[in-house]
């Protein structure tokens, strides 16, 4: 993108600030209810747009906002630097994937939707957002810290909506009542940090290890609601001053 093409974008971001507000979206409630695709790309546009807004306001510069493709395979919830694109899955996926969420909600397919929608549907729209925000900000941290840190943001973007409290409460349940169902992985010589960073790849292929570690961080991020600050949290990425211990 040219400094033409930049000064466009960020010009039209703030005129849609203006305009509308982050608040007219009603993002917590306005999410998708059904697992209609085109219900969740409208959903997600609108999210993109949101957040983009947001950053934009906070840091008075103009990234290019990603493209939003809803689709279940080959991955779920993802965002790929390369092309600019955040994936966001929808219901029924494929057949182990549902599995796996009947095995988390023991055999409750009503509870298992819930938790998919609210998880891939909902929340991990601003974590895969943050992504997209440390990515391009140039932010480099190791996995661990760049999954824990993705949830901060996603809590924090969520923050700006105060009706959004009682759906991450509720996703806090669903998770906890999913952790039951998930054993540690992490080898007893191994700190949890290390092992992730070192085995990330298999872990990432895998629900049963990978969900530990991502659901722990969710819910600590949702603990931590209180302190998180969408401001403050674009600031800290901006100018690297985010704290990467873990």
């Amino acid at each position: 993108m040219n400094a033409r093409e930049g000064l466009h974008l960020r010009r039209c971001l703030l005129t849609w600030i203006s305009v509308c507000g982050l608040a007219c979206l009603g993002l917590a409630q306005d999410a998708p209810a059904s697992p209609d695709a085109a219900a969740i790309q409208a959903y997600v546009e609108r999210a993109v747009a949101a957040y983009a807004a947001a950053v934009l306001e906070v840091a008075g510069a103009a990234d290019p906002p990603p493209e939003v493709v809803v689709r279940n395979t080959p991955y779920l919830a993802h965002y790929s630097p390369q092309t600019n694109r955040i994936v966001i899955p929808y219901w029924p996926p494929e057949e182990s994937t549902v599995t796996f969420f009947l095995a988390l909600m023991d055999g409750d397919e009503a509870l298992a939707e819930e938790l998919f929608a609210e998880l891939f549907d909902w929340f991990l729209v601003a974590h895969e957002l943050t992504h997209w925000l440390m990515i391009a900000r140039g932010f480099e941290v190791d996995h661990y810290m760049s999954e824990a840190l993705a949830n901060d943001g996603a809590v924090a973007f969520y923050n700006l909506y105060p009706e959004s409290e009682e759906r991450l409460l509720r996703l806090d349940i669903l998770l906890a009542a999913a952790l039951e169902q998930l054993a540690d992985p992490t080898p007893p010589q191994l700190n949890p940090v290390t092992y992730f960073n070192a085995f990330y790849p298999s872990l990432a292929g895998d629900p049963f290890r990978y969900g530990y570690y991502q659901f722990r961080f969710i819910r600590d991020s949702i603990a931590r609601r209180d302190e998180l600050n969408f401001a403050a949290f674009v600031t800290a990425v901006s100018t690297a001053e985010v704290d990467a211990e873990p």
